[in-house]
């Protein structure tokens, strides 16, 4: 009787592990959310107010305007107006604006992957560039961009959309163009350097860096763009400026 006891004890102590083994794995991990997001099905925007938010950010953005601005982001203090007001220097227009979005499936909210055609002042060739940012719903119940601190897992997701089959795809391919862009037009590849260069000057002495223009980079396309996925940030000192950083540094855009 002994032995019998023992052999269904040792049957019921299996039976348990393997029930629990069933069990763990049936239950959603942050792996398996990542996965679903890199292999995300990455649809053109058609939400108006989106859009709206967008056109409305890259207007503020040329014309320097930081009141329109503080009312687009979740915080202006962000927004290096220095380096806005030396791009403008430079840029006549943003074109052909068109976002792209992963969602977020813990709470809503956005990435959004804006490609654009930038118009360098007195040149007839188009600057191919593309963007990413984090958009959220406000209190006010308005879409803003974000700029603030983000949670463990709102980092986790934009690592893993940056990452994404259909955006590494976009990168490329932008990035190619832009460096056609550079390669055929001379004139476009000598104010595009020179707008480049002074941008990193104004990094370089100590001004303010926006999240915006946060250049993270795995892959550094010569000589001037830069293939910047969020995942290979530079160390920040700070946790929330890495946070913020990640919240809205381009994927692949000239600077």
């Amino acid at each position: 009787m002994k032995l019998k006891y023992k052999k269904l004890i040792i049957l019921l102590t299996v039976g348990a592990i393997f029930l629990c083994f069933i069990i763990l794995a049936l239950i959603p991990t942050g792996t398996n959310k990542q996965k679903a997001v890199e292999v995300a099905k990455l649809d053109e925007c058609d939400d108006d107010a989106i859009n709206t938010l967008i056109n409305n950010y890259f207007q503020a953005k040329r014309d320097v305007d930081m009141e329109k601005m503080a009312e687009l982001v979740s915080d202006i203090n962000q927004i290096n107006q220095e380096k806005l007001v030396a791009k403008a220097e430079y840029v006549e227009d943003y074109k052909n604006i068109k976002s792209y979005i992963i969602k977020n499936p813990d709470n809503g909210d956005m990435r959004i992957y804006v490609r654009y055609d930038m118009k360098l002042k007195n040149i007839d060739t188009l600057g191919p560039c593309l963007c990413g940012l984090y958009v959220t719903m406000g209190s006010d119940e308005r879409y803003i961009i974000y700029l603030s601190a983000l949670d463990e897992a709102e980092e986790s997701f934009i690592l893993a959309a940056d990452e994404n089959e259909n955006v590494v795809r976009m990168k490329e391919e932008v990035t190619n163009k832009l460096q056609e862009a550079i390669s055929k037009d001379s004139a476009f590849k000598q104010l595009y350097e020179r707008m480049d260069k002074d941008n990193q000057s104004i990094v370089d002495n100590g001004a303010t860096t926006a999240p915006a223009t946060i250049q993270p980079t795995n892959t550094p396309v010569q000589p001037t763009a830069a293939v910047t996925p969020v995942a290979s940030a530079p160390a920040q000192t700070a946790p929330q400026a890495t946070a913020q950083a990640a919240a809205s540094a381009p994927v692949a855009t000239a600077k």
